[in-house]
């Protein structure tokens, strides 16, 4: 099967809701079965396995709804797209669960206390058997998708699945129990079913709650992102690594560590290695935003003055002085200290003590009008020299 990689946002979608549509025609035919069974064969814990369908149905249409709306591009108003509504589609479906699985213990545990027992008909045993087989099949087939696309709500829809066929298994035992002479154990087997079902719901709303909080990795993948970014080369160290789940994917934001004096060019080069890196590295991975850093930062610090000021302030001094003036000027922030680096032409006469004595003479005067910071020259022959 292809790699969620190499699947478009449309192909992603066209498989989630294939394999939902099929849910659903699966569900409806299950909804029938056992509810017109359970009904003409007076088994209670069947009819609580046809409201479980039931509410799987329903929630096969929200979900197809939210598929809709989820498989597409991103826009001005949803940059990062609009997978967040398959979150949602599962927190809908765990919620619908669990409130359908409360209904079903209470209602059946009022019938065991009031003494409303019927003995179910020995057919209910076969529609049971069938949802046995039908729903584990369909968790099999939901999950595998589920896992390929990378899909919250599919996942969630394939516990449901599984849900489903242990509910039915447990339904089976308990009609079969009753037909064996215990009555009372088809309404105790609905009232298990109904605590499955609220459990089940609550773990899928829980899941997908916590994606919509914006959970992040557990620490091993998140190890497995520091690995990944220190093996780029030119990376010297990491720090404010962050990840959040959005849907299918997982965004991923980090500060990374380079030399200090490396040009603006370089550093983004190796800011969109250490990106492609990690969107090969990780699966799941939508994308990853990187910050160029010279130093740790995550403490703040001191913002030293704009190259505006600076520049004015340099320049206001040399002229003062008649100090020649540089063609360039190129900032280091290093921590709370400001480097300088000056560019002048190599003039076509004097000697290399007069350049030291140019040296010179500038960083006493910018050291008198306190513009004193570490300085390096640079001398470079003139066009046409």
């Amino acid at each position: 099967m292809a790699h969620t990689h190499s699947l478009s946002r449309e192909e992603r979608g066209q498989i989630n809701m294939r394999v939902t549509f099929v849910g659903a025609v699966f569900n409806f035919f299950l909804v029938l079965v056992k509810l017109i069974v359970g009904l003409l064969g007076h088994s209670q814990a069947l009819v609580a396995d046809a409201i479980h369908s039931l509410s799987d149905l329903l929630n096969d249409f929200g979900l197809m709804l939210a598929m809709h709306f989820s498989r597409q591009a991103p826009d001005e108003e949803h940059p990062y797209g609009h997978e967040r509504f398959e979150t949602l589609a599962a927190l809908a479906i765990g919620t619908t669960l669990a409130i359908n699985g409360a209904w079903v213990a209470l209602h059946n545990a009022q019938r065991l206390y009031s003494g409303e027992i019927l003995t179910p008909e020995s057919y209910t045993l076969i529609a049971a058997a069938i949802g046995v087989l039908v729903k584990e099949a369909m968790y099999h087939y939901t999950i595998r998708v589920a896992r390929l696309t990378r899909s919250p709500a599919l996942r969630a829809n394939a516990w449901d699945h599984r849900s489903d066929a242990i509910s039915s298994v447990i339904v089976f035992i308990g009609i079969g129990g009753s037909l064996l002479g215990f009555p009372y154990l088809d309404a105790m087997v609905a009232i298990l079913v109904g605590v499955i079902i609220v459990r089940v719901g609550l773990m899928a709303a829980w899941e997908a709650l916590q994606e919509l909080v914006d959970r992040g990795l557990d620490q091993a993948d998140l190890q497995r992102l520091r690995e990944i970014i220190n093996g780029v080369e030119g990376v010297t160290d990491l720090h404010l690594l962050k990840t959040r789940r959005m849907g299918h994917q997982v965004l991923a934001e980090v500060h990374i560590q380079v030399a200090p004096y490396l040009s603006v060019s370089e550093g983004h080069q190796i800011a969109e290695r250490v990106r492609r890196a990690l969107l090969a590295g990780m699966p799941g991975l939508g994308e990853a935003t990187i910050h160029i850093d010279s130093e740790d930062d995550e403490a703040g610090g001191e913002l030293l003055p704009p190259r505006s000021e600076i520049e004015a302030r340099l320049r206001a001094t040399l002229r003062d002085r008649g100090l020649p003036l540089p063609q360039a000027v190129t900032l280091h922030y290093q921590g709370e200290q400001l480097e300088l680096d000056l560019c002048y032409p190599l003039p076509a006469t004097g000697s290399i003590q007069d350049l030291h004595r140019l040296e010179q003479d500038i960083r006493n005067a910018l050291a008198q009008a306190g513009v004193a910071h570490p300085l390096r020259f640079f001398w470079h022959h003139s066009r046409g020299a």
